[in-house]
C-alpha cells in the first residue's frame, strides 16, 4: 500500500490516500507546500467502490477529479465535522455541499452512505434509492455495518434506575 499526498485545488485540501482509503486531510491554501502531490482541480462522488481515486482531464471530463466513494465521504464528514463541530446541521450540509460544488452524484451517494449507516431519522429507501445504498454498503461492507450497530446501540432506551 503506497500513500498518495493528492492536492484539491478548489478546496485547498492535501488528502493523503494509503491503500485506496482516506488516511488524513488537512486544509491549506499553499499548494506549493509539496510539489511531489498530485493536483486535481475538484472533488466528485461516485457511485462505485473507487480502487482509482483520480480521474485526469480528458476528451469527456473538464477537470481533473479526485472521487470518493460512500466509504470515503463518510471519512470526509467526519472530518469536516472535527473542522466544524459547534456548526448547526444547516451550516454543516452547506460546507459539504460547497466541497463536492457541481458533483452529479454527490446527494445520492450521501444520502445511500447515511441509509447504509443506519442513520436515526432517515426514511427507508425505496426503488433507486436501494441501488444506490446496495452501492454504498459495497464500499465498504464492514465499517457500515459498524456504524449501523453503533447508531442501533445508541438508538435503545437506557434503563432507568
Amino acid at each position: 500500500m503506497t500513500p498518495q499526498l493528492i492536492y484539491v485545488e478548489t478546496a485547498n485540501l492535501y488528502v493523503l490516500l494509503v491503500g485506496n482509503k482516506i488516511g488524513q486531510i488537512q486544509t491549506n491554501v499553499d499548494p506549493g507546500i509539496n510539489p511531489h502531490a498530485v493536483r486535481v482541480e475538484s472533488l466528485d462522488a461516485t457511485t462505485d467502490r473507487t480502487n482509482v481515486h483520480i480521474a485526469d482531464r480528458n476528451v469527456y471530463l473538464d477537470k481533473s477529479k479526485l472521487y470518493l466513494d460512500a466509504a470515503d465521504i463518510t471519512t470526509f464528514a467526519a472530518w469536516l465535522y472535527g473542522q466544524m463541530p459547534d456548526a448547526s446541521t444547516n451550516a454543516f450540509g452547506k460546507a459539504m455541499f460547497g466541497y463536492f460544488a457541481g458533483s452529479m452524484n454527490f446527494t445520492d451517494v450521501m444520502v445511500a452512505a447515511g441509509r447504509a449507516a443506519g442513520v436515526p431519522g432517515m426514511r427507508q429507501a425505496q426503488g433507486e434509492e436501494l441501488y444506490f445504498m446496495g452501492r454504498a454498503r459495497e464500499s465498504d461492507p464492514e465499517g457500515f455495518t459498524e456504524m449501523a450497530a453503533a447508531y442501533a446501540a445508541s438508538a435503545t432506551p437506557k434503563a432507568v434506575e
